[in-house]
């Protein structure tokens, strides 16, 4: 039985929305059973490596970012502003401000304010 991606779509959500309620351990738990189902989905893969930066788990966002969405579409902008985001975290400036600097130049206009407010900070 192959899941209903509509109904991954809203579970999604429901995990970024507690992501953004600061509870990042339900974020977690509710991203990775999203994943499990719907692993071959770019959006499903970017929601775990979203999750993943709130839970502070940056290495793991990372892997998932770079090892298997930007593998597969290497233009991704929405995964290399993330990609840059959980970088930055990790300290790692210099390649994160690169990529924010490509997403500034091809992204579209929320992934372009987001690359501007890190390249500003």
């Amino acid at each position: 039985m192959s899941p209903d991606v509509e109904l991954l779509r809203i579970v999604s959500q429901v995990g970024y929305l507690a992501c953004f309620k600061s509870d990042a351990k339900r974020s977690q738990l509710i991203m990775d059973g999203v994943s499990a189902i719907g692993r071959e989905q770019i959006p499903i893969k970017i929601g775990v490596a979203v999750a993943g930066i709130y839970a502070g788990k940056y290495d793991e966002a990372i892997n998932i970012l770079r090892n298997h969405i930007l593998a597969e579409d290497p233009n991704h902008m929405s995964a290399k502003c993330f990609l840059g985001i959980a970088l930055t975290q990790k300290g790692q400036k210099a390649e994160a401000k690169e990529l924010f600097e490509e997403v500034v130049e091809h992204g579209n206009q929320d992934e372009k304010i987001i690359a501007v407010a890190y390249l500003n900070n």
